[in-house]
């Protein structure tokens, strides 16, 4: 389910920093991690342009056991297109640097 904006419960419970809902969606496999809203902003971005760290880890650590490498699924998909970044991109933008560091750590492992 989205919201006009093409949002989803897992979107926003990222942009909220709503930790205990983001995990139990982590955890549950039919939740889409790479579902973008209507301005091609995945929940990555959300979190890493809000300033959540601990979500931030929460979905790279998912992703890793789902075998889904969501940063660079972010890139393949260019996510960021219509808003003129990507994760990364909006996580330095916003000087949110410990999010930038885990993502660079991510890549590099």
């Amino acid at each position: 389910l989205v919201d006009d904006d093409g949002q989803s419960g897992f979107y926003s419970a990222c942009e909220y920093g709503r930790n205990e809902i983001v995990q139990i969606m982590l955890d549950d496999p039919r939740v889409d991690l790479m579902l973008s809203n209507r301005w091609n902003w995945s929940p990555l971005m959300i979190a890493a342009y809000e300033g959540k760290t601990e979500i931030m880890k929460r979905i790279l650590c998912a992703s890793a056991w789902r075998k889904i490498d969501v940063i660079q699924e972010s890139t393949k998909y260019n996510w960021g297109i219509k808003s003129g970044s990507n994760a990364i991109g909006m996580a330095k933008r916003e000087s949110n640097n410990e999010i930038v560091d885990i993502m660079e750590e991510y890549t590099t492992n």
